[in-house]
């Protein structure tokens, strides 16, 4: 599994997303928004208006799946947890 940030500098809720990754030793790349991905591209990625960063996509051998923002994230990586233990 590979999380996908999109995210900018400054960013409280980018920076607890990339330090919950590093925590739980998961693959992430991050984005910056306005320099790797403009916030239009990122708007069609996502499917609806983005109006709070970051925005999470994880990528499984499945396939690619929006999350959300950083509480999704945790969400989604204890439904993971509950269903792999």
């Amino acid at each position: 599994m590979e999380v996908i940030i999109y995210g900018k500098a400054g960013c409280i809720e980018c920076d607890k997303t990339r330090m919950l990754c590093q925590i739980q030793s998961l693959a992430f790349q991050y984005l910056l928004v306005g320099s790797d991905i403009t916030a239009e591209a990122l708007q069609e990625l996502v499917g609806q208006p983005v109006r709070s960063l970051p925005q999470i996509f994880v990528r499984t051998e499945e396939g690619e799946a929006y999350v959300g923002g950083y509480n999704e994230l945790r969400t989604h990586l204890r439904q993971l947890s509950l269903t792999t233990a």
